[in-house]
């Protein structure tokens, strides 16, 4: 259970953290496009992620009999 926990907090934080990421990144370069699009599709792979982790701890705590 203590892994789904750690999970679930690394995966806040890295919404977190790039979703602050996106909002200091201005746009006044081509590179600054890339570099938003990049955090853009982190970010969605991020939220996938988590779609898969409360999935796992769900299974894993219906495991337990939680």
């Amino acid at each position: 259970m203590g892994t789904v926990v750690m999970e679930h907090f690394s995966h806040q934080q890295n919404l977190a953290h790039c979703r602050r990421q996106l909002a200091e990144a201005a746009l006044a370069t081509s590179s600054d496009e890339i570099r938003h699009s990049m955090l853009m599709r982190l970010l969605a792979e991020e939220e996938a992620n988590g779609l898969l982790i409360s999935d796992d701890g769900d299974r894993a705590l219906t495991a337990k009999g939680f």
